[in-house]
This record gives structure tokens, sequence and C-alpha cells, in this order.
């Protein structure tokens, strides 16, 4: 009774799977033929980020915080959503900073992100630590965007992190990654 049951399932998974493939067929020999083939393809998510500008401060006058934010343009040929990641090149393994060019003084900076243009709602991202965006918040019409930014990158240099610091100059590069939520 198991191998009647088992040879029946069997035939019937078969009869189902050549249902799908059914549309392609060879013609009949004649004076015309008609045969008909499947076309399938998948188009794998793909994302872009554009419009990316330097933060350059400049010398610092000697009060207040060093804070500004650039916009970008995430695109995603899906639904919108999307994970971002930031990292930089210092040399602190736990947050972001700017270095100097022996790697010897570091002056942390706090890097926040919102997925709209203004900065209302920017919020501190945490080092290398993947943040889910709502759906929608990339463009999905476009790569490039069209030239219309959706996302905000901001950085903050606070004075008291300032005024501990040598003398000299800083740099840093921030890497942001976006990918499939």
């Amino acid at each position: 009774m198991k191998n009647i049951f088992k040879i029946g399932l069997a035939a019937s998974l078969f009869a189902g799977s050549s249902l799908v493939l059914a549309a392609t067929a060879d013609g009949s020999l004649g004076g015309t033929s008609t045969g008909t083939t499947d076309v399938t393809l998948t188009i794998d998510e793909k994302f872009q980020i554009s419009g990316m500008d330097a933060f350059s401060f400049g010398s610092w006058s000697g009060t207040g915080d060093l804070d500004a934010e650039r916009t970008m343009c995430v695109y995603h040929n899906g639904d919108g959503s999307y994970r971002v990641t930031f990292t930089d090149n210092s040399a602190l393994s736990v947050g972001f900073a700017v270095e100097n060019a022996a790697d010897t003084a570091a002056i942390p900076m706090e890097v926040r992100f919102v997925a709209t243009l203004a900065s209302t709602g920017n919020v501190a991202v945490t080092y290398n630590t993947a943040e889910t965006q709502a759906a929608l918040a990339a463009n999905i019409s476009a790569p490039g965007c069209g030239g219309v930014d959706n996302a905000n990158i901001q950085v903050v240099i606070t004075e008291a992190d300032l005024n501990n610091a040598s003398a000299g100059a800083y740099d840093s590069e921030i890497t942001v990654v976006v990918d499939p939520d």
C-alpha cells in the first residue's frame, strides 16, 4: 500500500511539474508549424548611493561644535527599504573619529543619519551596525534619483572634544553601505 501511495505521489508531482513547462512546445510537421517557448529571468536587488559630498570643516575657531550635514541619494530597484551601515577608517575600534596623519591622536565624532532631506529626525548611528530604513525610503524610480536627494548625513564634533585635541590636521573617511533589509 505504501508503494502505491509513493508511486501515486511521484506521478502527481511529475504531472504538476510538466504543467509548468506546458508553454514550451515543438510545432507539428506540416505546411506551417508553430512552436512556443518560455522566457524567464530574475532581476536581483540593486542599490546605488550617489550625490556624496565631503565634510570640510577647515580651521576650528576655538568655540562651538563643528556640525555639518550633507544630502545624498539612495536608489533601490525593489520596494525602497534598505539597511544602512556606517564605518570609518580611523584606528578606533569602537566609534567614529578624525585622526592625525600618524594615527597617534584622535578626536571623536558623531555620525547621524535620516532617510529624508531634512536633518530633523537625524539619529546617531552605531558604528558598523546595520540600521533598517522604512519601505520607500529609497528612490525606486531611477538610479541617481534624478538629481533629487533623499537622505541626510550629519557629522558633529563637540567643542569639548575639540578643546582637548592637540594642534594639527585631522581627517577620516566615512564609508556608507546600503543593502537589502
